[in-house]
């Protein structure tokens, strides 16, 4: 066998073991894919879950009257800061995800399967939502372009509630209020 011939079997033995480890890089590659996106599904579910276990009575009665305009009239400013407070949190969680399923991490389902697909079927229709939207999407704290953007047009202007309650007046009467309390 003459040296040049030696030297073209070792090439394609060279090659076919760099195909072989291109091969092997990309099962290992596709596997820590799907191990990632596992894992940060069940972080984001574990996350909903323990989240969505800290509703006490009184969150819940508050989220059952934010659909009732009569209702939120009797709020304080108290229940109105709670509320705040567990939307912004819920708004992190569908933030993270949303921000997930943009980078590929997550698919698409991810904010189905999490409950999340409620921010954009007319949420702003819901009179709690429309009164809080101005300081959960523009003031200190607020949520990210993405989320402003899924919820915005998830809901038209003409199906958006109204505010029955004035906030500022509420915040103005709260000294009093945790005073007599």
């Amino acid at each position: 066998m003459n040296s040049e011939k030696l030297r073209a079997y070792v090439e394609l033995v060279g090659i076919f073991g760099i195909i072989v480890s291109l091969i092997f890089v990309g099962i290992e590659l596709r596997n820590s894919n799907v191990q990632a996106r596992a894992a940060a599904f069940q972080a984001i579910g574990i996350a909903t879950s323990e989240f969505h276990q800290t509703m006490d009575d009184r969150l819940n009665l508050l989220f059952e009257q934010a659909f009732d305009e009569e209702a939120l009239k009797t709020w304080s400013y108290s229940d109105w800061l709670a509320v705040d407070r567990r939307l912004r949190a819920d708004l992190r969680l569908f933030e993270t995800a949303l921000l997930q399923v943009e980078q590929g991490l997550l698919g698409e389902e991810t904010i189905v399967n999490l409950g999340f697909a409620a921010f954009g079927e007319n949420f702003l229709s819901i009179p709690a939502a429309a009164c809080l939207w101005p300081r959960v999407s523009q003031g200190p704290g607020r949520v990210g372009p993405q989320v402003r953007t899924w919820i915005e047009n998830g809901s038209p202007p003409s199906e958006r509630a109204d505010c029955p309650v004035e906030l500022s007046e509420k915040r103005q009467s709260y000294g009093s209020e945790v005073k007599s309390n």
